[in-house]
């Protein structure tokens, strides 16, 4: 009789709450398997909340802390302005300082062909125990209302019941000289009085000690007449009046 062969046997029924059987894995070899509903996104959407928690409580803190600087100098500033205009006032109202005087002592017309006039002022300080601190200003020569030279006036300090002297020169504005500087500078025989108007504008402050007014500002107009403006010249008559602003 043929013999048939027999078939190979079946493998054995694996049962269905049983483990699957991990591959045979060469040693120094490991795999990690996790399953697809675990995985995560890096970071997870807590933690990018947390983190941004954080992020934005400094900012906070310092917009705030910022804001408290400035309310605190802003505050000082405004406590310092009043008692800088208390200040002011009480040293007006205790001292009453008097306001400085000033006169012209020549005028000179220094370079024809520049225009420039030399002007020696003196500054008065008529208080007894007030000084006079001049800040720099304008000064300007007119000639029938029309600007005929301009300079800066000089900062300097003046002691109480002191007076000071100091030139100054005024470069001329036209490029023509007038036909009154003209004629006064040409003729021998006659001398030709020249009237002009000097306009000076000075900041200035007053101090006793520790104790200093406020900024003031000083108005100076003169009208002033010389014989001549040759070297010889001389001081015919002169009017001064000064306002503070």
């Amino acid at each position: 009789m043929e013999e048939r062969a027999s078939p190979p046997p079946a493998p054995p029924p694996q049962d269905s709450n049983s483990k699957p059987q991990l591959p045979t894995i060469s040693p120094g070899t490991y795999v990690v398997r996790v399953p697809k509903d675990q995985i995560y996104r890096v970071p997870p959407p807590e933690n990018a909340r947390i983190a941004e928690q954080h992020r934005s409580a400094p900012r906070r803190e310092t917009n705030g802390t910022h804001c408290c600087c400035i309310a605190f100098i802003v505050f000082f500033l405004a406590v310092a302005i009043l008692i800088g205009g208390v200040l002011g006032g009480l040293f007006f109202m205790v001292l009453t300082p008097k306001d400085p005087i000033f006169l012209i002592q020549h005028i000179l017309l220094q370079a024809k062909a520049h225009s420039q006039y030399k002007i020696t002022l003196q500054a008065q300080n008529p208080n007894t125990n007030v000084d006079i601190l001049y800040k720099g200003g304008d000064i300007s020569l007119s000639l029938k209302r029309q600007n005929i030279a301009s300079s800066a006036y000089p900062t300097f300090s003046q002691s109480h019941q002191n007076s000071t002297e100091f030139d100054v020169t005024l470069k001329g504005t036209t490029t023509t000289l007038p036909k009154e500087v003209e004629e006064s500078m040409t003729n021998d025989k006659n001398k030709v009085h020249v009237t002009f108007s000097l306009l000076i504008i000075v900041q200035a402050q007053m101090k006793m000690g520790l104790l200093h007014s406020g900024s003031m500002k000083y108005n100076i107009s003169c009208q002033v007449t010389v014989d001549t403006l040759v070297k010889n010249t001389r001081v015919v008559s002169q009017q001064c009046l000064t306002k503070r602003h």
